[in-house]
């Protein structure tokens, strides 16, 4: 896999605890309702018991309908990274990733971080998706879904990724070019010149 150093460096950076994370009163919304619901005052799951109430939630086509506070306890528990990472699954139209709770739960965030950037054609999928639902929501005058919350060190991945593309990209044209645009000129002192015939003696 492309840029794997890059990826150990920055899944070791990560914060593997559980963070507060974006939830408001819809499946997408980025405002943390903390003030109204704050961690204290809620029982917080663990990540397995989180993952596998979202996924039921969302199998069922009633995860839109849990309610704000419902959205801030699951993702109090994922944290942001799984929390976003579960979002842009679900405008791919993949299955909810879920924690084992046979394992030990930092163990299942390492694992799911260094997932989340093994696959970055989910995050760019993902963003084209939301691309696009925006544009529709914009034109049939709809409220206009959040931005994908893309954690930084999977962004970074992404923009290397694009970077390694465009310069792959710059090489090709090079070469179709002919190496800048046309056969290289040598002056005439550089040319080699054969010797003249002998005279015959």
């Amino acid at each position: 896999m492309p840029f794997i150093w890059l990826r150990q460096r920055l899944v070791r950076s990560q914060i593997l605890a559980p963070t507060p994370a974006a939830a408001g009163g819809d499946a997408t919304a980025t405002e943390s309702p903390a003030a109204r619901w704050p961690a204290a005052a809620i029982k917080v799951p663990s990540l397995a018991t989180a993952t596998r109430d979202y996924a039921r939630a969302i199998d069922a086509d009633t995860f839109d309908r849990l309610g704000a506070a419902e959205h801030r306890r699951l993702s109090l528990a994922m944290g942001a990274e799984i929390w976003a990472w579960q979002r842009a699954r679900r405008l791919t139209s993949q299955t909810p990733w879920r924690a084992s709770p046979a394992r030990e739960e930092r163990c299942e965030r390492i694992s799911a971080m260094q997932q989340m950037m093994d696959d970055l054609a989910t995050w760019e999928h993902a963003l084209a998706a939301l691309d696009a639902e925006t544009a529709r929501a914009r034109i049939y005058d709809r409220p206009v879904p959040p931005d994908l919350e893309v954690p930084s060190a999977v962004m970074r991945l992404i923009e290397a990724k694009r970077a390694a593309a465009l310069e792959r990209a710059a090489r090709r044209q090079t070469r179709t070019d002919g190496g800048g645009g046309g056969p290289t000129l040598v002056p005439d002192d550089a040319v080699h010149h054969p010797p003249p015939p002998r005279k015959p003696i």
